[in-house]
């Protein structure tokens, strides 16, 4: 069975980030609650204010994505773990979905996850036993978040808004649109790593164990 997760090498994704990096461009976006958030990019990456020393996720996903809808309560949680350390940016990248059922799809979660997309991802998409057992966590873990009542903590963009930022990561990361597409920054603005499909909660944690992993200095060459 192909691993459900692709992981895309940081070499690979350093030189799709480098590509027409030097025109430094910045973005100005509101969020679907009105926080104004400003992207910047580098030759590393995009330095996301004010989240400027925190690790930063940018994931493009869809309402409609059943894998996406699966990967909200691992994003969640690790949002509520590293509060202060770690933001997630999610940008919804459809068109047909209005900001303003996208406020509400945030506002109330357990009415707007709609459990006949993840349905149709598993009768159409992951079709092997091997794929089912793998998805059967995430479901549960869905299916709890839903009856919780917990509202999604993380910062939501709609793809009216986010057009822009969406095209200037496609160019960079060769992004092909499949969703849910990650990608991972430092707290430095440097890429750290770039995630497709549904992630798990260890993938998700390993991701930000990485990210935040400090390089070891370079011991000094004797003569």
């Amino acid at each position: 069975m192909k691993r459900v997760i692709k992981i895309v090498t940081l070499l690979a994704t350093l030189i799709g980030f480098a590509f027409a990096a030097h025109a430094e461009p910045t973005f100005k976006i509101k969020t679907i609650t009105g926080k104004e958030l400003q992207f910047r990019g580098t030759d590393e990456g995009i330095v996301t204010s004010p989240y400027k020393g925190k690790v930063v996720f940018i994931e493009f996903w869809g309402t409609w994505c059943g894998p996406c809808l699966l990967s909200i309560p691992h994003h969640v949680a690790l949002q509520e773990k590293y509060k202060d350390k770690l933001r997630i940016v999610a940008i919804e990248t459809t068109p047909t979905v209005k900001k303003k059922e996208l406020l509400q799809f945030i506002q109330n979660p357990a009415e707007g996850i709609n459990m006949s997309k993840v349905d149709w991802f598993l009768k159409n998409k992951a079709k092997t036993p091997q794929a089912k057992a793998y998805f059967k966590k995430p479901i549960e873990e869905l299916e709890k978040f839903r009856k919780s009542g917990k509202k999604i903590n993380y910062d939501v963009i709609s793809s009216q808004d986010g057009a822009p930022l969406i095209n200037y990561i496609a160019k960079r990361a060769d992004w092909q649109g499949s969703i849910p597409f990650l990608i991972i920054f430092k707290p430095d603005g440097s890429v750290s790593n770039i995630l497709t499909g549904m992630i798990s909660d260890d993938e998700l944690q390993r991701a930000y164990n990485n990210a935040i992993k400090k390089r070891a200095n370079t011991p000094p060459q004797s003569n």
